[in-house]
């Protein structure tokens, strides 16, 4: 499924409640810059390869330097009324860009050999910029807020702007308004109203002021009239006398308009936040948004899934499952959390605690093998997991893109592969262990001439021809074909589909009732969210002119917290399973020999285990 800047409001509660539900969520990132491919870098002193410790030096100046373009995520959960898979997967352009108006900047840095690699394999470059959907990290969050923080404490006032004999005009400015302000001193009038004609005989007839002069204005009350304030507005600085309890209420205001301005240019952390089961309470200012034509009946369903969603999110953590991993990782954290910790140590520390369960599934297919040179890549892996007819896995039928469209050079598509190669690959690994016998070595894979390929060794591994996907499954249940298959499966059944059909109508049971009733989270009203404006949080005037925020009424129930009911909850009957229908349970010993490792191709030590299982 393909989310942009303009759907993913609308598509927020069905990205919460598919992560909330997931057994795992496969992921896979497209970078602008790759750390094997830096500017000037340097070869490891007395050659060899680097250590564990060196690359990820030469990683984290990577994701400090670089962006990521594109994230994609596949949703896995076991179907046990169905007996398999089902997976949904995303595409989401990231757009690295920041409102015009935001107290800070980020410099894009784009490398030439990652884009070349990125045109090569048909990525569109223009979409993240055009189409992606914004972030802000979690420093970034907090230092935009910290900063309006500090200029309503008068902590950072703005730096005074000096001015020049020769800046005669603006000298003569700063003249009138002095006069006017001391001239409505002894009046009885409430206001004054500055603008770039105040103390001039000829006025216009629409009133007008530059931002330079507004920031004269705001620098000449605060430094020579004390017992007053300015306020700003769009044709004019107006003057006040200074009123504390006023004062007070106003910035009040202007927090929690920051509050709410920042939790909208959140954007796409808030599935980072989903993932790390972190917190996602503020995310209600982007989802109201989309769920604000809802009306009636339908608003308080999808007010209440989206308070289940949330609730299972701070209870429930998926398994984060990724592909030569490694360095995806250290971007993530770095462009969803901020600055990097200074040790690999730091790091494992700090991935840890963020996601407790993580599996590269390059590991599981190459754990067994002698020479760490050779590795068989995305392609090779899913080819021969191919034929492996358990488990039985599907595609939603709600993103069944990747049926239709050979899309190898999007992350969306490879988080889907990844998806399925987790599966697979670990139903196989664990019946293999339950049989009490080793694992069977992978079929030899073509061997890397000396170094492994930069782009194989950074996780840029890509799909050059078809591979088998999941069948996407119809909502009876049974699996959709496209395309060529469809038209020689029809000519195949004729008349058998239509009197197979007809059986099945007169012989339902309660499972195939339950499945006509499910409901599914992407089966919405789309609406587009309303225009917002953006902050300047450098303007104290636009921050000033903000209305006050309607306060919910004491009493209301339609804020509460969701708690669920367990009442007569009672543990759901488990059947015997075959062979490789299922992978390992999460909390089986199998995980403790894959769990939470990294293979680190071009590394001294090959492997790298972030914490214990």
């Amino acid at each position: 499924m393909e989310v942009d800047a303009a759907s993913f409001p609308h598509h927020l509660l069905g990205l919460f409640i598919n992560i909330s539900e997931a057994d795992f969520v496969s992921f896979d990132l497209e970078l602008s810059g790759i750390p094997s491919r830096l500017p000037n870098r340097q070869p490891r002193a007395g050659g060899g390869r680097f250590t564990l410790e060196e690359r990820y030096a030469e990683t984290k100046e990577a994701a400090n330097r670089y962006q990521i373009l594109q994230v994609g995520i596949t949703c896995a959960r076991f179907d046990y009324i169905a007996n398999k898979y089902v997976l949904r997967p995303y595409n989401i352009n990231i757009s690295p860009l920041l409102d015009e108006r935001m107290d800070f900047e980020r410099e894009i840095s784009l490398q030439s050999g990652a884009i070349t690699f990125l045109l090569g394999c048909g990525f569109d470059m223009a979409k993240p910029f055009t189409h992606g959907v914004q972030y802000l990290s979690r420093q970034e969050a907090a230092a935009a807020k910290q900063a309006t923080w500090d200029r309503l404490d008068n902590k950072n006032p703005p730096a005074d702007m000096l001015l020049k004999k020769g800046d005669v005009e603006s000298l003569d400015f700063m003249r009138r308004v002095r006069e006017a302000i001391t001239t409505w001193k002894t009046t009885t009038s409430e206001s004054l109203a500055i603008t770039t004609h105040t103390g001039l005989k000829d006025r216009p007839a629409v009133p007008v002021i530059t931002r330079f002069e507004k920031r004269l204005v705001h620098q000449l009350v605060r430094a020579e009239f004390p017992d007053l304030v300015s306020i700003g507005r769009a044709e004019c600085i107006r003057i006040v006398d200074h009123d504390p309890v006023r004062e007070a209420d106003n910035n009040r205001r202007i927090k929690n308009r920051v509050k709410e301005q920042i939790a909208r240019q959140t954007g796409f952390r808030w599935i980072f936040e989903a993932l790390t089961s972190g917190d996602v309470d503020s995310a209600e200012s982007l989802y109201a948004a989309r769920s604000g034509s809802v009306m009636g009946a339908d608003a308080h369903d999808v007010r209440d899934r989206y308070d289940r969603a949330i609730e299972r999110l701070k209870s429930r953590q998926p398994v984060l499952v990724g592909h030569n991993m490694f360095t995806d990782i250290v971007y993530l954290y770095r462009t969803f959390v901020g600055e990097l910790p200074d040790t690999l140590q730091g790091f494992n520390e700090a991935i840890h605690d963020l996601f407790p369960k993580i599996v590269d599934t390059k590991y599981l297919a190459t754990h067994a093998e002698g020479d760490l040179n050779a590795s068989p890549t995305l392609q090779e892996i899913a080819e021969g997991l191919g034929d492996q007819p358990l488990p039985v896995i599907v595609t939603h039928p709600d993103h069944g893109k990747y049926q239709e469209t050979e899309a190898f050079h999007e992350a969306g598509y490879d988080s889907l592969l990844t998806a399925t190669i987790m599966i697979r690959l670990a139903a196989k690994l664990g019946a293999q262990r339950e049989k009490e016998r080793p694992p069977s070595k992978p079929k030899p894979p073509k061997p890397l001439n000396g170094e492994a390929d930069d782009f194989v060794r950074d996780g840029r591994e890509k799909v050059e021809k078809p591979v088998p996907l999941p069948p996407v499954e119809d909502l009876d249940g049974e699996n959709k074909a496209t395309g060529r298959q469809k038209r020689r499966q029809n000519r195949k059944k004729g008349k058998q589909s239509k009197e197979a059909g007809a059986r099945q109508a007169n012989t339902k049971n309660i499972y195939d009732t339950l499945r006509e009733m499910r409901i599914d989270p992407e089966d919405e009203v789309e609406s587009t969210p309303e225009d917002e404006d953006t902050i300047n949080f450098e303007d104290a005037e636009v921050l000033a002119t903000w209305e006050e925020k309607p306060v919910d009424e004491a009493g209301s129930w339609e804020n509460e917290m969701f708690v669920q009911d367990k009442t007569g909850w009672v543990p759901i009957e488990q059947s015997e399973r075959h062979a490789m229908e299922l992978i390992p349970k999460f909390d089986s010993e199998f995980w403790n020999e894959f769990g939470n490792t990294l293979r680190v191709f071009g590394t001294q030590e090959a492997v790298h285990k972030i914490a214990d299982w």
